[in-house]
């Protein structure tokens, strides 16, 4: 079977392989395709170049002709009349809005040990696709701070009761490993600096009200006590040990979902802070221990608050960022996007306006009805291409997805409650793994929208529905980069202009996900 889908790569390869790419291998499963990658062939994309004179590349993936970033060209100001709904866009390129910082992935133990399960040709093959400049150019990547739920056993780096001089503290194979020499080959690979950050689920269960890593559970002793300040010290041990071990990280969250730990029954690692807590936290304690140990939070280290669900936003912004010490150690709010219906998706803009403070969504993930992978499904990849489309659109710097991959059970997880889908599901045997439309819809924006690209205003602001969209940015190269995504059964028409080149009637097809280029 592998030789015959090898072949049959390599004469779908003909037209492709001139801009330098290896095509997909197909592989079907009930929910939908997917592109396989084994010992023998995993698929590429080729570097980005700059568009000849006078035209615009176009890049289209879609559901049902299986097209993954074919590549075609148009021509500025052509006789091109496509037929279907007609949306007109002007480019505003003298109004740039907020600056990119990327679009990235996780590394959950969960991740690393699934990949890490594969050969070390097929590992390299991973963090290609993922990273390198012929892969999808991720340029974020989120590390787990300890265990947590895509974790296969519930621990911290110090489990020694009472140690509150942190003198157990002490990095775990997961870590030694697994994510860091896999931190390493991506780095490797990378056609970028990456930037890293990292995020704690959990501090050791005997720093909790509770005791345990789960449950609702707070830091104990309040403000101020010596378990607060050991729990910023050992926040601060983790990115020195992960520098020593040659990570250097660009960033931290505070803590992952922090509301979560006032539940009762909450299945998996977590720790209870309001936005109150939070303050008080950053302002006495992480922010000055960060500071002393060389992480500059004024300069080069970003430290971000909330990491939580845009419901809580608000809340968390007017508390925080209105107290001048505690903002002063805080670069940036980290958002996730789970029941976020709650609350206008504008309510970013408002943020950012009003504390000029960068807005990063730090989580995602998809679960597919009684089959959390659904491997092959296009709707998974929709969403995921909704909601960066509609936070961009709304002043958010980027856009984080939860774990890189998983394995075909969408674990593993100790909690067992929480399998979810990936951008890459790995195998049961090891042998190869799977490139799922999540993968590619992710690929459509951090191939072309770069760090240090900026949004460009448009007439109308926000053109599209909820089932098409439209988002244009200006390169730090100096080429326009768009990202439309149809979800229509129809087709869809752009009539695009721009000032500078005129215009530029552009087909859409039904069912897909598109990237623009040209200079």
């Amino acid at each position: 079977m592998h030789q015959v889908l090898a072949s049959t790569a390599l004469v779908l390869g003909v037209v492709s392989l001139a801009w330098g790419q290896l095509p997909c291998q197909p592989r079907r499963f009930p929910e939908g395709m997917v592109c396989m990658c084994d010992e023998l062939w995993c698929d590429t994309l080729s570097p980005t170049v700059a568009s000849p004179p006078g035209t615009v590349q176009i890049f289209e993936s879609d559901r049902d002709n299986d097209k993954r970033f074919v590549r075609r060209l148009q021509d500025w100001n052509g006789t091109e009349d496509p037929i279907g709904q007609t949306w007109n866009i002007i480019l505003q390129k003298q109004s740039l809005q907020q600056e990119i910082l990327g679009i990235g992935g996780s590394f959950s133990d969960a991740a690393a040990l699934t990949i890490g399960r594969l050969s070390p040709k097929l590992q390299r093959d991973v963090y290609t696709s993922f990273f390198a400049d012929t892969g999808v150019e991720f340029a974020l990547g989120r590390i787990t701070i300890s265990g947590s739920d895509f974790s296969t056993r519930s621990y911290s780096y110090d489990d020694v009761v009472e140690d509150i001089g942190l003198d157990s503290f002490s990095l775990v194979d997961e870590d030694i490993s697994y994510k860091i020499p896999q931190l390493k080959l991506a780095r490797e690979v990378a056609a970028q600096d990456v930037k890293w950050f990292g995020s704690s689920w959990a501090p050791p269960a005997w720093m909790k009200t509770n005791n345990a890593s789960n449950g609702a559970g707070t830091l104990r002793d309040g403000p101020g006590s010596a378990i607060w300040e050991s729990y910023s010290k050992y926040l601060v041990k983790f990115l020195d040990a992960y520098k020593e071990n040659g990570v250097d990280l660009w960033g931290m969250t505070v803590q992952n979902e922090p509301m979560t730990g006032f539940a009762p029954d909450y299945p998996w690692n977590t720790c209870g802070f309001t936005a109150a807590m939070e303050r008080d936290f950053v302002s006495q304690h992480l922010g000055p221990n960060l500071n002393a140990a060389g992480y500059d939070t004024s300069s080069n280290f970003s430290l971000m608050v909330l990491d939580h669900d845009r419901s809580y936003i608000q809340n968390w912004t007017d508390t925080i960022l209105t107290d001048p010490v505690a903002a002063q150690y805080v670069a940036g709010v980290a958002v996730h996007w789970y029941g976020n219906d709650f609350v206008p998706v504008s309510i970013y803009e408002e943020i950012v306006a009003r504390f000029n403070k960068f807005i990063l969504s730090t989580e995602a993930s998809m679960v597919f009805w009684e089959d959390p992978v659904g491997l092959g499904n296009w709707y998974l990849a929709e969403t995921y291409m909704q909601d960066i489309a509609s936070t961009t659109s709304h002043s958010v710097a980027g856009w984080v997805d939860w774990n890189l991959a998983l394995n075909m059970s969408g674990g593993p997880t100790w909690a067992g409650v929480s399998e979810r889908s990936a951008p890459i599901i790995v195998n049961d045997e090891g042998t190869e793994f799977y490139k799922t439309p999540m993968f590619y819809a992710l690929g459509h924006w951090s191939k072309f929208v770069v760090p240090g690209s900026r949004r460009i205003a448009t007439v109308p602001p926000h053109p599209g529905t909820s089932d098409f969209h439209f988002t244009a940015f200006l390169r730090p190269d100096g080429g326009v980069a768009i990202v439309a995504c149809n979800m229509y059964m129809e087709p869809q028409v752009i009539n695009l202009t721009d000032a500078d080149r005129g215009n530029i009637k552009i087909l859409v097809g039904p069912k897909s996900f598109n990237s623009y280029l040209y200079y």
